[in-house]
């Protein structure tokens, strides 16, 4: 059977969504040399909720779902051939009847400062107020910067630019993948060592899921793939779905290939107490989940359930 001749690629409708389908449309063109490529904007209840309430902050798996729910049924339905997402929307389990096509090559991994008087993190006046969504990054920025007033930063970022310029806020932390893929790179102050602000599990990776029995799309994209980024994906999301479960706490990973080892180091912290644990662990790139889930086991030896019991695990 034949491939059909527009090939419909799924996509939320955010400015940051519709700039990372189109650019992995454009490397999928060259996969698809007889076939139209189209992007198809589908809403997710997600997006509605973030129009209506602001973004969610930290999903868990169940949130996330809220953000693929409308593109997976597009895929299973056979409404569009292939879905892009932004890899830590994704829940850590896909729904039965879908599968990962590709992992594509990493962007950028860190959280980036961007302040309005162009103060690098470590040169910000004290009480200087410091915006952000995410709980991870809140609790890292506190930890290092206890003299810093952390406060919730809602919208897109235009809206947080903007929110950052009319002066609501000194400055303020996001990922930085997002904004170079936006094209506003010279906008960054300062790259943030992970040191100071480990990134979220799988920041900074797309990724492309098919229909579970597509085996030809499957095979066409495999030159898309990107093993480092799947090995390193896999390990940090098995520890976060380990780890975490269904509860949402300020849970930080990153793995990096050593030639044929894989080095994950995992970061939790109690923003309540300041309390955190960091640990590391290396494995093989051949079982990236055992890895994962072998960090996870050793947070809970180290005490990780009297942090995670204050957010609905037990």
């Amino acid at each position: 059977m034949g491939r059909p001749s527009i090939i419909l690629i799924g996509t939320r409708g955010s400015a940051l969504a519709l700039a990372q389908a189109e650019q992995v449309r454009l490397k999928m063109r060259l996969f698809f040399p007889r076939q139209e490529l189209r992007l198809e904007v589908i809403q997710t209840t997600g997006d509605r909720i973030s129009k209506d309430f602001g973004p969610i902050s930290n999903p868990d798996d169940s949130i996330q779902g809220l953000f693929t729910k409308e593109l997976d049924e597009a895929l299973l339905t056979g409404r569009i051939q292939a879905a892009v997402h932004s890899l830590k929307d994704v829940p850590t389990v896909l729904i039965s009847g879908l599968k990962y096509g590709a992992f594509l090559k990493r962007e950028d991994y860190r959280d980036v400062l961007i302040s309005k008087n162009g103060l690098r993190f470590a040169q910000l006046i004290s009480g200087s107020r410091i915006g952000t969504s995410s709980p991870r990054r809140e609790a890292q920025l506190k930890l290092a910067r206890p003299d810093l007033e952390i406060k919730h930063l809602r919208g897109n970022l235009d809206t947080r630019l903007r929110k950052l310029h009319s002066g609501e806020y000194e400055a303020i932390v996001v990922a930085g993948a997002g904004v170079k893929r936006l094209g506003r790179e010279s906008e960054i102050t300062e790259w943030l060592d992970p040191e100071v602000s480990l990134p979220a599990p799988a920041q900074g990776v797309l990724c492309v899921v098919l229909r579970e029995e597509d085996r030809d799309m499957e095979k066409a994209l495999e030159p898309l793939n990107d093993r480092n980024s799947q090995v390193t994906s896999i390990a940090e999301r098995s520890f976060l779905r380990t780890l975490q479960g269904g509860c949402r706490v300020p849970v930080g990973a990153l793995a990096k290939v050593d030639e044929r080892k894989l080095l994950l180091l995992g970061m939790i912290i109690d923003p309540s107490s300041r309390r955190m644990i960091k640990i590391q662990r290396v494995g093989t790139i051949e079982n990236p989940s055992e890895l994962g889930e072998a960090l996870a086991k050793d947070f809970l030896i180290q005490g990780a359930m009297d942090i995670l019991k204050n957010y609905g695990r037990s």
